[in-house]
């Protein structure tokens, strides 16, 4: 009885909370109508600082910075809404635009064709959206079994058979593919430069060689920290060192 009331109280005061979320959510797009862009801002800030998220507050929290001039923090944003959401082409096409507006322009390393087209499809849903796929596509392959085991018709069987096969091939490749896109929430490797520009070294320390200079916007792949020092790696596989205190983690 008593655990009861406790797991009532819990869901009224999620619920709660969930209400009041909303209603500052659609009180910060209210602001942002009104081009009150500093306020609506802060309004979208103090949503996340409160532990709630999603690729929508990212996304027009993004658009917010990107309409108040500041473009770092709008690709910071429009990257994590994608995070959350990389079905989303709006958010897509924002960040390419943003991106479009930066002084450095890294041209990336191509993909091995399959690769590209395998990482395009990965995109295509979320985690949670692929696990649910391959939860369905391991079903219908146990129903295969069945038939393939239980069936007296022999092309039964080799259809049965041929069936389980590609739905256990769909099931695996459908949870690799939501462990990959989870494992991209939870191990953030990606990081936006928000100095207006900084130098990177050939070490993890102010006097190592001058490599090149990056400046405000660009995306940068962190290999590893070392005291207040990352590891940063280009799009076109060029690798250096800069401060931490020169990133933002996406």
């Amino acid at each position: 009885m008593k655990r009861n009331i406790i797991l009532t109280i819990a869901l009224v005061l999620a619920a709660t909370f969930q209400v009041i979320a909303d209603e500052r959510y659609q009180a910060a797009n209210e602001l942002y109508k009104t081009g009150a862009y500093n306020e609506a801002i802060t309004a979208y800030e103090t949503i996340l600082g409160s532990g709630v998220e999603s690729p929508e507050i990212y996304y027009n929290l993004g658009n917010a910075y990107y309409r108040n001039g500041s473009l770092p923090s709008a690709i910071l944003n429009y990257e994590r809404a994608l995070l959350l959401a990389p079905q989303n082409n709006d958010i897509r096409y924002n960040l390419n635009l943003a991106y479009s507006q930066i002084t450095d322009k890294i041209e990336t390393v191509d993909q091995f064709f399959i690769a590209k087209w395998f990482s395009g499809i990965r995109n295509a849903a979320d985690s949670d959206t692929w696990a649910i796929i391959s939860i369905v596509t391991f079903v219908l392959f146990l129903a295969g079994l069945l038939f393939y085991f239980f069936s007296q018709s022999i092309g039964l069987r080799k259809l049965a058979f041929f069936f389980a096969i590609w739905a256990l091939i769909s099931s695996a490749i459908t949870f690799s593919y939501s462990h990959t896109q989870k494992q991209r929430l939870i191990i953030r490797e990606y990081a936006i430069v928000f100095s207006p520009s900084v130098t990177i070294k050939s070490a993890p320390q102010g006097g190592g060689t001058d490599l090149f200079v990056l400046h405000e916007g660009t995306k940068v792949k962190i290999l590893q920290t070392i005291d207040q020092w990352h590891e940063i790696m280009l799009q076109d596989g060029s690798v250096g060192w800069m401060p931490v205190s020169d990133v933002e983690i996406i």
